[in-house]
């Protein structure tokens, strides 16, 4: 709370506490002023106890305030990478609107599972906050990114059509690409991306969609961005 806010708070409490005293004295037409003085000092001596109470009930009412939210963060964040959990990216979806243009990234780090075997997993989470980085450093406040599962992380871009979303995308997939990561090998990361209302009429539509753009990406060379189109093998990449 400002100190200009505190102090109007303790001379409201101070003023009616004064007042409070007044009437208790039953008015000062009818008793001695010794009377008088006695209730308006007793009055402002519990006004200024009040106010030291109300600052502090109000402090500690801000501390658990800031306690449950940062709560509440860490129950919708990924410990190890920072980004949002797919607990979250399951509610959020709910609450994406089927009426709006968004776009979605599917990312996938190429060859992780070799990361995590020949270099072993604190390597593997290594390279996770890497690309996590990249991925922060390449999208706008306003995208949200999700560690979906293991090595895979999705992006949802709101009022952004999936020709700009592709240009994200390749912004992170060259970042990710330029990371020195000697002398263990070079990290890449292979991307699909697809767009409402253009690749599904769901939101389920679309996160399959870019799924298959992501699927396509990796088996035809990895470290690429594909966007998806009505060409792509359904059946063969779903």
């Amino acid at each position: 709370m400002k100190y200009k806010a505190k102090l109007e708070i303790f001379i409201s409490i101070l003023v009616l506490s004064i007042l409070n005293g007044v009437v208790l004295s039953k008015g000062i037409v009818y008793i001695y002023c010794y009377r008088l003085l006695y209730c308006v000092l007793t009055a402002i001596i519990f006004g200024v106890l009040y106010y030291l109470s109300f600052l502090r009930v109000y402090s500690e009412y801000n501390l658990l305030k800031q306690t449950n939210k940062q709560l509440l963060i860490e129950l919708k964040t990924d410990k190890l990478t920072g980004l949002f959990n797919r607990g979250t990216f399951d509610l959020d979806l709910k609450n994406i609107l089927d009426s709006e243009i968004y776009s979605a990234i599917f990312i996938d780090v190429d060859d992780f599972r070799n990361f995590n075997n020949e270099y072993g997993h604190s390597v593997g989470d290594k390279v996770l906050i890497d690309v996590s980085k990249a991925i922060k450093y390449g999208i706008r406040k306003n995208d949200m990114a999700y560690r979906y599962g293991g090595e895979e992380i999705v992006i949802i871009l709101k009022g952004c059509d999936k020709e700009s979303a592709f240009i994200v995308a390749e912004k992170i997939r060259t970042n990710v690409s330029s990371f020195d990561n000697s002398p263990l090998p070079k990290i890449t990361i292979s991307l699909g991306v697809s767009g409402y209302p253009y690749d599904g009429q769901t939101v389920e539509e679309i996160i399959r969609a870019c799924d298959v753009a992501l699927l396509y990406a990796k088996k035809n060379g990895k470290n690429k961005t594909v966007i998806f189109n009505k060409n792509i093998d359904l059946l063969k990449y779903n």
